[in-house]
């Protein structure tokens, strides 16, 4: 039997990572677009276990929308779906009712998961607008993610 030890590096299975880079470039690409809107968000960005991997406030951002960002963004990091998408399926008699009522997972819009093929990577989440300018400034931010990845 094989120690784990002697495994070499090229044997291990490889799929996707959100660095830092990427994860910045998310972030920015987000907080670019909001101000152009002049709008003022705060934004999370998580790996796939829903860690903290970048994150950003506008000034004047309330302090509870930091807090929300972060909740978007662990929904969407953990869960196969957009936290816009949670909402609509998480509703009284579905087989997910309860998923809202998890620590950690929201149904309001502006989470978005990041994807590279069939591998989850990560979760943006956005937080200061309106969900739907929340929705669209994270998916601005994952479509920098995949960019920056060269994807």
């Amino acid at each position: 039997m094989a120690s784990i030890g002697s495994a070499s590096h090229a044997d291990m299975p490889t799929r996707p990572y959100l660095g830092l880079d990427a994860a910045q470039a998310g972030t920015q690409a987000c907080l670019d677009w909001a101000a152009g809107e002049d709008l003022r968000v705060a934004v999370a960005v998580m790996d796939r276990g829903g860690r903290l991997v970048s994150f950003a406030r506008m000034d004047d951002v309330f302090v509870k929308q930091v807090e929300f960002a972060q909740i978007k963004a662990e929904t969407a990091s953990t869960t196969p779906a957009s936290t816009k998408r949670i909402g609509e399926i998480a509703v009284p008699g579905s087989p997910v009712e309860g998923l809202v009522y998890l620590s950690g997972v929201t149904g309001v819009e502006g989470g978005v998961p990041i994807r590279v093929g069939e591998h989850s990577i990560g979760g943006i989440g956005v937080s200061g607008a309106t969900p739907a300018q929340d929705g669209t400034c994270a998916a601005i931010a994952v479509d920098a993610v995949i960019e920056a990845l060269g994807r």
